[in-house]
């Protein structure tokens, strides 16, 4: 049984971004993988949920906070808008809570095998996008961004999908599978699918997890070797013409940044206790109630200052601070660079690879481990 659920589990990731149902408004909109974890999680999620309590308390607290600050927004934004914002939070609530269900489902061995293998189909189905399908502007006209000889993969964003790919590196970095040459062509092909996303948050969170690993490994072998490497396929990478996303140096994407966050502290300044309310950034904003930008801020610990103010970010900051005592620190301090820059912490990819190690931790989420064995292997 856990077998299938593994195979279901890799279907709906690897099956991205690329339908979403509309779920009783055009807002909402839930993709296959959404499925999936909704139905595992609410068929398999324990109805004595104390002995997770270390990582429950503070989803509860969270999760309370944002709907507190959403029935204070229904007098701005109205009740489609709470609506809109209670979908996502319970969303973000059921894929926090996914470890859980995991656990009972899926044997420890499984998951293993499940990490790997959502990586290596991230890389696989990101390098035949971009040898069969590299001129993805044609998506602009459903409010993706335009493009042009870039991995985008399923999930059809260089960023996210990037993310995944440096989490598949550091997987086989401090997992190594035991045939020495299958491991060595997986890193080439994720490291091969994650420079061609060109995606520079990645990248950077590519750098500061890899530094960590060697640092706690003491190598600077290691470091080294990463460094020159990157270094290499920075200058070594094709520059296609006509695209801008392969510029680099590219500043029209920075000012977007730049501008994005000043807008996330403009709300939050004015809004400091609870914010505008969970997921009605768009609103709060003016933005398209269409496009797949609007509804987040390119900054997440920004997007929930805006949208829960000072509450919600404690509360939050709460829960990351536990994560790290569970999981391996490389995973998430790539994580936390990477949301520097993109809303990372929220993306449902994301959440299920966190759930995915939470799972296999050497300690049960319901209490605080002092040295996973995942969490040591960064020092391997």
């Amino acid at each position: 049984m856990s077998g299938w659920i593994a195979i279901l589990l890799a279907l709906g990731f690897a099956f991205g971004n690329l339908y979403k149902f509309s779920f009783f408004s055009a807002e909402v909109r839930i993709s296959a993988l959404d499925i999936v974890v909704f139905t595992l999680t609410l068929l398999a999620l324990p109805v004595n949920l104390k002995k997770y309590r270390y990582l429950v308390i503070p989803i509860t607290v969270f999760f309370t906070v944002g709907l507190v600050s959403l029935i204070f927004a229904l007098p701005a934004y109205g009740w489609q808008a709470i609506f809109v914002g209670s979908m996502y939070l319970t969303r973000w609530t059921v894929y926090s809570l996914f470890f859980a269900s995991i656990i009972q489902l899926i044997k420890s061995s499984k998951i293993v095998h499940l990490l790997y293998s959502l990586g290596i189909i991230t890389a696989i189905l990101g390098l035949a996008q971009y040898l069969v399908f590299p001129d993805v502007r044609a998506l602009a006209v459903a409010e993706w961004d335009p493009h042009y000889f870039r991995v985008v993969g399923t999930f059809l964003d260089p960023g996210f999908t990037g993310l995944i790919l440096v989490f598949t590196l550091i997987f086989l970095t401090l997992n190594p599978l035991k045939n020495r040459l299958i491991n060595l062509i997986s890193w080439s092909a994720s490291y091969l699918a994650f420079a061609l996303t060109y995606s520079r948050s990645s990248y950077a969170a590519f750098l500061v997890s890899m530094t960590y690993i060697a640092w706690r490994r003491k190598s600077l072998k290691f470091f080294l070797f990463i460094i020159i490497l990157f270094l290499t396929t920075v200058y070594a990478l094709p520059r296609s013409p006509g695209g801008e996303g392969v510029d680099l140096e590219r500043t029209s994407s920075i000012q977007a940044r730049i501008d994005s966050w000043t807008t996330a502290w403009r709300i939050f300044t004015r809004h400091p206790v609870l914010g505008v309310g969970f997921n009605t950034y768009r609103y709060a904003q003016g933005a398209s109630l269409t496009s797949h930008a609007g509804a987040g801020a390119d900054s997440s610990l920004l997007f929930v200052a805006a949208t829960t103010g000072l509450a919600g970010l404690l509360a939050y900051l709460w829960y990351i601070k536990r994560l790290f005592s569970l999981i391996p620190n490389s995973y998430l301090l790539a994580l936390l660079v990477h949301s520097i820059f993109l809303n990372s912490l929220f993306y449902p990819a994301v959440m299920v690879w966190i759930a995915l190690l939470l799972s296999v931790s050497d300690s049960p989420p319901g209490q605080p481990s002092p040295a996973p064995a995942l969490s040591r292997r960064d020092s391997n």
